[in-house]
């Protein structure tokens, strides 16, 4: 390769500059949003500038675009400035995925251990249905499902529920990007159709579907309600299609609703 010019040099400097000077924004921004959780009370800019050392301009247009974004909001007492309402809902968001795995966990495995039958628990992810914990059952049937697992919301009884708070014209435009044939080529694709089963479903509080996303299964689901009464994640159970009858269904479906309830109530 031969040298560059002097021209092609200088020319990619400014993009490296500023590619630098992004990131050193990024940086102090997080260091305000520390400091302002370290002192545990607002914090006025002439204290972010001696704390942090950060030039007057720079300190003053950080706060400016935090506040913005509201991670940042004036105290109340009008004095300095404090966390606002976006770190606070990601706090609990976080707060909620961590006992949403551990409580999950724990649950699924009641469930499990209660039906025999294999169980999962799922979220919405990027419009993809997710396998977040699933506890294998105590039959010979295996799922092709894994943890981490993400399957289109049309395949599964627990994907429906999961998009179940969308509106129509919402639930038209993500299934038309992300509904796929299953592997057993029995899962539904047409979007009406689709829109009229997630609303029946949530009506009734679960879901069910045979032989659409595996051989010769069947699957339970119902919803994990947050404290408005927002879907935001699916337990099911999974069952061989020759037990899949009257009677089996009507007690499986007491059991997964049972069991959503109470996972609902403690993450509520």
């Amino acid at each position: 390769m031969g040298r560059k010019s002097h021209k092609e040099r200088t020319s990619a400097m400014p993009a490296a500059e500023e590619s630098g000077e992004g990131s050193r924004s990024v940086r102090r921004a997080i260091d305000i949003l520390g400091l302002m959780l370290a002192r545990g009370g607002p914090i006025t800019v002439a204290q972010i500038i001696a704390e942090l050392k950060i030039p007057k301009s720079t300190a003053y247009e950080l706060v400016r675009t935090l506040i913005e974004a509201d991670y940042v909001a004036p105290a109340s007492k009008g004095t300095g400035f404090f966390i606002g309402r976006k770190l606070y809902e990601l706090g609990m968001a976080y707060h909620s995925h961590v006992d949403l795995l551990r409580d999950g966990a724990q649950i699924a495995e009641e469930l499990r251990d209660e039906t025999g039958e294999t169980v999962q628990l799922s979220v919405l992810d990027n419009g993809l249905m997710m396998v977040l914990v699933k506890e294998e059952g105590r039959g010979h049937l295996r799922i092709i499902s894994n943890v981490g697992t993400r399957v289109p919301v049309n395949w599964a009884a627990a994907g429906r529920l999961l998009v179940s708070d969308y509106s129509d014209a919402e639930l038209e435009s993500l299934l038309k990007k992300t509904i796929r044939q299953s592997p057993t080529s029995n899962a539904t694709m047409n979007v009406e159709k689709i829109i009229a089963q997630i609303r029946k479903f949530r009506r009734l509080g679960y879901a069910t579907e045979l032989n659409e996303a595996n051989e010769h299964a069947g699957c339970i689901a119902a919803p994990i309600l947050d404290s408005a009464g927002r879907c935001f994640a699916a337990i099911s159970v999974v069952i061989p299609e020759q037990r899949f009858n009257k009677v089996t269904r009507k007690r499986l479906i007491v059991s997964v609703m049972t069991a959503a309830e109470k996972l609902s109530r403690r993450l509520g």
